[in-house]
């Protein structure tokens, strides 16, 4: 059912799960410990806080226990965890942590003391009486302390959400309530709470609330580094064959690949294969002896024998190692192949038990992305002709067509490749695509997309005063984007500007051209612009004998 007022859904005929034995399985575990946690997601949660503030931490339904294990090892708070579920009392034994078996129905049962800080993470969608679990949850906060909560987003719930995402999100026979911003912030003050603030990341809702002011700030992010720093030294603990053990140098593998520090990334790909090797027997310094397989494990059982539920994620961080480290682009090519071939497998053992993940859902199509732009150095017209077909083919395994958003990246990227290596007639093939997705850019892709088109009709369809025109919007965007991002907005300013001038000298407007080569030769220009563009947009002036003030 839905709430016509705020948006919230809801499943009134719901019978409650028994937590206790949901998802009791090693095979469940280890795809949880390998991929399926987001620990970095769990603990971001957390940096809404001073943690100078902090010294007792509780945290409710705190599944394995990372969060815990992640704010008494870096922050070094005294925590406490309650949880009845099947992975609680693994994590517990495993990361020798104080979880308790139990369900919090009283503020007693969180023990005598209170909390200055309370985690709920993914928690009060199942509950069938969320006002009085905000109420109890209040009880067990000392004066002044936050609770902190998150919750899946109705607002996510859309027909173009990826599967990847909304089966987590629905999780359908588990959550009771799904709560639109509004409807959430409405029950959080119904609860009591006088200090309520909620935002939205994408699929989820993010909470911190009190009965003071200013007790936390959700806009602030986690710290990447203490978190790399925190995987290292977890997994310096654990073997690295196990699921845990791997699973913790994947995430850190991951983390430094999109960071870009490839050298320490390369480090860790070392332990990550060396597990594989030890663990399955397979090497994924070969990723072309995987591509090859044709017996892809059926079930979850049979998937966890095989190989790591990170398959996909592993292979898609050896490809760009391989890419953007070691300039290997064949091999790189052919650890996207077999990145996209695990993932899709993964995720169809894991839809045979209702569950997914949107990170390999993503990692899938953005490893397909990536080997189909790669094709742009050796045969160009069969990189296009591989983006062309992303729109109308389904995926092998679940026939699942690409979401739009990875579309429009893939899109972008192999466009702008092919024009950086003077492909221009094939790259015109996926112009009115990259035109047609500009409204759904962002300010920096907006600024290379149009600079982009620029170059190719200045170039190859010689209309330059079409091309000016995109040169200006390249131009535009870039000067919006100074404030956010200023490397990233320099990059374009000032070389759109000086290109906007070139096209309208060839379109034979002398007096916009002189125009543009004003500004660039202004001295009071903010930012300044570089001396070369300044000499460049000089020799412009004069060749074409430009009316440009600084001349």
């Amino acid at each position: 059912m839905l709430c016509n007022h705020c948006g919230t859904s809801f499943f009134p005929t719901l019978k409650e799960p028994e937590y206790e034995t949901a998802h009791a399985t090693k095979e469940a575990l280890a795809f949880y410990l390998e991929q399926g946690a987001g620990i970095d997601v769990m603990a971001e949660p957390l940096a809404a806080i001073d943690s100078s503030k902090v010294q007792r931490y509780l945290e409710i339904g705190c599944g394995f226990g990372f969060s815990l294990d992640f704010a008494r090892s870096v922050f070094g708070w005294s925590v406490q965890g309650i949880d009845p579920g099947f992975a609680a009392n693994f994590g517990r034994e495993m990361l020798d942590l104080p979880i308790a078996s139990t369900y919090l129905r009283t503020p007693a049962d969180a023990g005598p003391e209170p909390f200055d800080l309370v985690l709920c993470s993914e928690v009060v969608e199942h509950v069938f009486e969320p006002l009085g679990f905000l109420e109890i949850l209040r009880g067990v906060l000392a004066p002044g302390g936050t609770l902190l909560l998150t919750t899946p987003n109705a607002g996510a719930i859309a027909p173009d959400t990826p599967a990847g995402i909304l089966v987590p999100l629905l999780s359908p026979g588990y959550h009771v309530t799904l709560y639109s911003r509004a409807g959430f912030e409405a029950l959080l003050r119904r609860a009591g709470f006088t200090a309520v603030q909620v935002t939205e990341h994408g699929p989820t809702l993010r909470a911190a609330v009190s009965m003071t002011e200013g007790t936390a700030d959700l806009s602030r992010r986690l710290d990447r580094d203490r978190y790399i720093d925190y995987l290292r030294e977890r997994a310096r603990a654990i073997a690295p064959d196990t699921p845990l053990g791997l699973g913790l140098r994947y995430r850190r593998l991951k983390e430094l690949t999109h960071a870009g520090r490839f050298a320490e990334a390369e480090e860790a790909a070392r332990q990550v294969v060396e597990a594989c090797r030890a663990r399955f027997g397979f090497d994924l310094d070969k990723p072309g002896e995987l591509l090859a397989w044709t017996d892809w494990p059926a079930d979850l059982a049979a998937f966890h024998a095989r190989g790591p539920f990170s398959l996909c994620g592993i292979l898609y961080c050896l490809g760009m190692l391989a890419w953007l480290h070691h300039g290997n682009r064949d091999l790189a090519r052919t650890c996207f192949q077999a990145a996209a071939m695990a993932g899709e497998h993964a995720r169809a053992v894991l839809q045979k038990i209702g569950a997914d993940d949107g990170e390999t859902d993503d990692l899938t199509w953005r490893a397909r992305g990536y080997a189909a732009q790669i094709l742009a150095w050796t045969n160009p017209a069969a990189a296009a002709d591989a983006v062309e077909r992303f729109e109308t083919e389904p995926s092998l395994v679940l026939k699942e067509r690409i979401p739009l958003g990875i579309l429009a990246d893939v899109r972008q990227e192999t466009f702008t490749t092919l024009l950086n290596l003077g492909h221009y007639a094939v790259a015109d093939r996926l112009a009115l695509g990259v035109e047609r997705d500009l409204p759904t850019r962002t300010l920096g892709q907006t600024a290379s997309v149009t600079f982009g088109l620029g170059i190719l009709c200045l170039n190859h369809r010689k209309a330059a005063k079409m091309a000016s025109t995109w040169f200006a919007k390249a131009h535009e965007a870039s000067r919006r984007l100074l404030a956010a991002a200023p490397e990233q907005a320099m990059a374009l300013l000032w070389p759109a500007l000086y290109h906007q001038a070139l096209a309208l000298v060839q379109a034979k407007d002398k007096n916009g051209a002189a125009e543009a080569v004003s500004v660039l030769l202004d001295p009071s220009a903010s930012p300044a612009v570089p001396p070369d563009i300044v000499e460049q947009a000089k020799a412009l002036a004069r060749t074409h004998r430009l009316a440009a003030r600084g001349v």
